[in-house]
């Protein structure tokens, strides 16, 4: 019964793959009609459809029999290796951020405190000079005074410092109260770092015990499993790298916008268009190597087919993301992000504000692409939402 799942679904991954060569090359006939600067080597699109087929085949090679528990539990601790991983690198960036705070407010504090210490001292000397003349120098001063003018300045000079003592007395003060906020602030960070740090070197415990349990399952691994290993391994560090790239364009913007809501504008200025691949959870034996679709696919234009922005944003991204091809990424505020991908050509830069409309690309067959389509994404706050629920299908 599983032998003929596994040729059902062998049969499906090849048929669809035909569909997608005999629409590549309907497009690709088209594009050559319309236009000469697009052209396109059927024999060479051909070719790359052959291989995609042979990798879909290879990939699924591991749905046969010989797929062995072992290999199973090597995917899992590979998983949580790279969770510990992630968790490391967490606590490296906290213990950095909370050194240099701490660098800082130990830098600041022996400045106050030496401020404090002459202040303290010009403050002592002053009011034992007041304490020794009492208030009879002041009064003599005036008394002595030749003249009208004379006695008005006089009065005047005795204010100043007047109140210079007492700006005095309360410099000293807001430089002491400072000086226990500072150090009240370093010794609840140098009790944080302790903690982070104390953790970072537990994880890092388990990380190592977790690398040499998952060694052990891989010299259990036949030949075949362990290039198949490299290649899921390879495969997930790409999609992380990906993912961390994708979450730096979400944060990278500095201009003050709000996503005004409502519905955003089909990404492709064509019409006829057909979504290909849905949004939502591509099942498979294996975790992690077919994960979650994050966006939809939407066929039926030509290359050079232009993409415009579905709302107003500012463009974060603009360039090759990994299997994205040539990617663009715009924020529209309020955490809310759309990312265009496998385009043709790139027709804007980081940085550019875009209108509802505007042309930032065009359609293309770039990254990890078996024809001219584009790859559609909303996130929300770097998590990947169903576009459906911000467009509507022409």
């Amino acid at each position: 019964m599983k032998k003929k799942i596994i040729s059902i679904i062998l049969i499906f991954i090849v048929f669809q793959y035909f569909c997608i060569f005999v629409f590549a090359e309907d497009s690709l006939t088209n594009e050559m009609t319309n236009s000469a600067t697009n052209e396109v080597s059927l024999e060479d699109q051909k070719e790359d459809v052959e291989n995609k087929i042979e990798e879909a085949n290879s990939e699924l090679e591991y749905v046969q029999d010989e797929l062995s528990a072992t290999m199973l539990k090597v995917q899992e601790l590979e998983d949580k290796i790279m969770g510990y991983e992630a968790d490391i690198e967490e606590l490296g960036s906290k213990m950095e951020t909370l050194q240099a705070s701490i660098d800082e407010a130990t830098e600041k504090l022996a400045i106050a405190s030496q401020s404090y210490e002459e202040k303290s001292d010009l403050l002592a000397k002053r009011l034992v000079a007041i304490y020794e003349s009492g208030d009879i120098q002041y009064l003599d001063v005036l008394l002595k005074s030749e003249s009208i003018t004379d006695f008005v300045s006089r009065y005047y000079v005795i204010e100043e410092i007047v109140e210079y003592d007492n700006q005095l007395i309360k410099q000293v003060q807001e430089e002491k109260n400072n000086i226990e906020t500072t150090k009240q602030k370093l010794e609840n960070e140098q009790s944080e770092i302790r903690i982070v740090k104390a953790k970072s070197e537990q994880t890092s415990i388990v990380l190592n015990n977790m690398k040499t349990l998952k060694q052990s399952y891989i010299d259990d691994l036949s030949e075949d499993e362990k290039k198949l290993q490299e290649q899921i391994t390879a495969y997930k560090q790409e999609q992380a790298q990906i993912e961390a790239q994708i979450l730096a364009a979400t944060n990278n913007i500095d201009a003050d916008i709000q996503y005004t809501g409502g519905e955003m504008l089909w990404p492709v200025a064509i019409s006829g268009t057909v979504i290909t691949s849905e949004y939502g959870v591509r099942e498979h034996p294996i975790q992690g190597v077919v994960k979650q679709h994050t966006g939809i696919d939407i066929g039926g234009a030509p290359l050079g087919t232009p993409v415009v922005a579905a709302a107003d944003g500012v463009v974060t991204y603009a360039g090759w993301l990994g299997g994205y091809g040539n990617c663009v990424m715009i924020n529209h505020g309020d955490g809310i992000v759309t990312l265009y991908g496998h385009g043709n050509e790139i027709l804007t830069e980081v940085g550019n504000e875009v209108k509802q409309g505007d042309t930032i690309m065009a359609v293309g067959s770039t990254g990890n692409s078996t024809g001219p389509h584009l790859h559609f994404e909303v996130r929300v706050n770097g998590n990947y939402t169903n576009p459906l629920n911000y467009v509507k299908v022409p």
